[in-house]
């Protein structure tokens, strides 16, 4: 029986996932050829035989549907032989990052297809994405490199929400309420996410050779840090601890590893993570001042990316997603 043709959430799910996964390879390749720890190495090389094999099958259904194959990036974009720019703890670290961030994105792809040989093949990656996860997390707690959520003390009687004090305490410049652990667990995971996009906007500042990508760069780095240290001190005042992260993820090399293309592509698909994490934040948060700085800060990445957008399109490093025709283009022809 001929399958019914593709829908547009189905193509614009599947060049998303060529991209973003074409990239990862060339990061992935990198790692491979600089981690020194045989255990961190065979995460990664997990990760990019995923990371490849999803190159491949997109690639396959283009070709089945007669669709021209995205450009996305290739060897070209990576130096492999350059000297080791990331430490290995942090390399792991990335990989977390990156298998939780992919399941994310495939079981959104899965939930916006409607053929069913689309969704098997998402739901596949979506698989492997979580065991890919379980294995990052098992390794890094077998060397005392995962950095866990803060301990509090086990909920022992039932309690209601009595009145709108709950929500607005968080206004009080005298008396807040205790943070819950729903909003612990927010803010700690975006603190964690924002030293990663730290560390890599670090490294990306300190090998790139073009002064604009760098100054971009250090931006990026500068709003990782101010919010990581706003999370933190909502965490502070409640009397937990912040994490620990990799202060020395990065060596001192200066050499140039990956393409400015590259670089900038990969900051613009943390930078839209870190909104969709801000936003699942906001909403899931009870305590007002955590709500409005969730929404602020959202704005801030949002005209940093769109920054970047502008530094991408200026250089031709952006190739243009699948879209609808034109039809006052077509009409006029």
């Amino acid at each position: 029986m001929d399958k019914p043709p593709l829908t547009s959430a189905e193509i614009g799910m599947l060049w998303t996932q060529y991209m973003q996964n074409s990239m990862s390879v060339q990061i992935l390749k990198y790692f491979q050829e600089t981690v020194e720890d045989k255990d961190i190495q065979k995460v990664i090389e997990g990760a990019l035989t995923i990371a490849e094999k999803a190159v491949n099958e997109i690639g396959h259904i283009y070709q089945q549907e007669e669709m021209v194959i995205p450009f996305g990036f290739s060897e070209a974009d990576v130096d492999l032989k350059a000297p080791r720019i990331f430490t290995d703890p942090f390399m792991l670290a990335f990989v977390e990052n990156l298998s939780t961030a992919g399941m994310l994105a495939w079981s959104i792809s899965q939930g916006t297809s409607t053929r069913s040989d689309i969704r098997n093949l998402f739901t596949g990656f979506l698989t492997e994405n979580s065991s890919l996860l379980n294995v990052a997390i098992d390794t890094a707690l077998s060397k005392g490199l995962y950095i866990r959520p803060p301990y509090v003390s086990k909920p022992n009687k039932i309690e209601f929400i009595e009145g709108k004090k709950y929500l607005l305490s968080g206004l009080s410049p005298f008396k807040k309420r205790p943070l819950n652990n729903i909003e612990i667990t927010h803010l700690f995971q975006n603190i964690k996410t924002n030293s990663v996009g730290e560390m890599i906007s670090t490294a990306f500042a300190q090998t790139t050779n073009s002064q604009e990508v760098m100054a971009y760069m250090k931006r990026g780095k500068e709003i990782s840090h101010k919010h990581k240290k706003i999370f933190a001190e909502f965490l502070s005042a409640s009397d937990l601890s912040t994490p620990m992260t990799w202060d020395n993820g990065i060596t001192d090399s200066t050499t140039r590893v990956f393409s400015d293309k590259l670089m900038m592509f990969l900051i613009d698909v943390l930078s839209a993570s870190g909104q969709g994490n801000y936003a699942t934040a906001s909403t899931a948060s009870m305590r007002y001042d955590l709500v409005i700085n969730y929404q602020r800060l959202s704005v801030e990445i949002a005209f940093f990316a769109k920054d970047g957008l502008e530094i991408m399109i200026d250089n031709k490093w952006i190739e243009e997603p699948p879209q609808a025709p034109d039809r006052d283009e077509l009409f006029h022809k």
